[in-house]
Parts: C-alpha cells; structure tokens; sequence
C-alpha cells in the first residue's frame, strides 16, 4: 500500500475549507430566521451615511437613522446596507424599517439590509463541494496501487 502525502494534504485541506464555508452557511441562515421574526414596522428618517472601505476597493456602507417603535419611543440606530441603496439614499430620505418588537433597537431597513437565503444555500452547495472532493481525495490517498 503505497500512502499519497500530497494528496492527504490537499484532502484535509479541502475538507478544511468545506467546513468553514459550512459554519458560514450556517451564520448566514441563522441571522436569516432570526431577522425573518421580526414583525414590527416603522418608516426610518436617515440622520447619516457613511462607508468604511477596505484596502481592496471593498467595504461596508451604512446609514443611520430614527424610527418611533410601537410603543412610541424614538429609536436611533446604525444599520449596514447594500451600496446600490446606499448610492440612491440621501439624508433626510425615509426608508422603511423592520424592528423586533421585544426590543427595537434590533432593527434592519426593509430592503437591502437582510441576509440573502440564496446566498446561505449557495455558501451550503459550495462546502459540500469542497468536502465531497476533499474526502474523495483523502480516501484515493490509501488506495492500494
């Protein structure tokens, strides 16, 4: 029996990257089902916006705005959002926001705030891909030549 270390190697490493793109998966779902039960509404006035970007171009942008919550409270808060809304946006424009009633503070814009589902379904697909290929590669590493 002759033991490819090579392919062991590039084996775990694969399945490695297939589980953190999993836990990914995971997250992604997870923040998905806990902003899907949020049930309060409330029309947002933007105070603010801003963007912090990373050295690669990329970055996050972000509004900050106030709502009053059901129970008639102003609530002011920060929420990132997608930069195709973020470039249309101004401030002292309304948006519609999505609050939990428990506690308000917890609230996204409506729109182009939320986790995609899709996105936790292809991050899902892309791990079992990575762990499929990984674990076939580690098993053909102790095949008998």
């Amino acid at each position: 029996m002759k033991v490819s270390f090579s392919g062991i190697f590039w084996g775990l490493l694969c399945i490695g990257i297939g589980l953190f793109l999993l836990t990914g998966s995971w997250g992604s779902f997870s923040e998905y089902k806990r902003i899907e039960n949020y049930n309060g509404r409330a029309v947002g006035h933007i105070t603010n916006k801003y963007s912090k970007l990373g050295s690669d171009g990329g970055g996050n942008y972000y509004v900050d705005y106030w709502f009053m919550s059901a129970v008639g409270s102003k609530v002011s808060t920060s929420s990132v959002i997608a930069k195709q809304q973020w470039d249309i946006l101004k401030v002292e424009d309304t948006l519609e926001i999505r609050f939990d009633q428990s506690n308000p503070r917890r609230s996204i814009p409506m729109y182009g705030g939320s986790p995609s589902l899709v996105y936790s379904f292809f991050m899902l697909v892309l791990a079992a891909v990575f762990i499929l290929f990984g674990g076939s590669r580690l098993f053909y590493s102790f095949q008998k030549r």
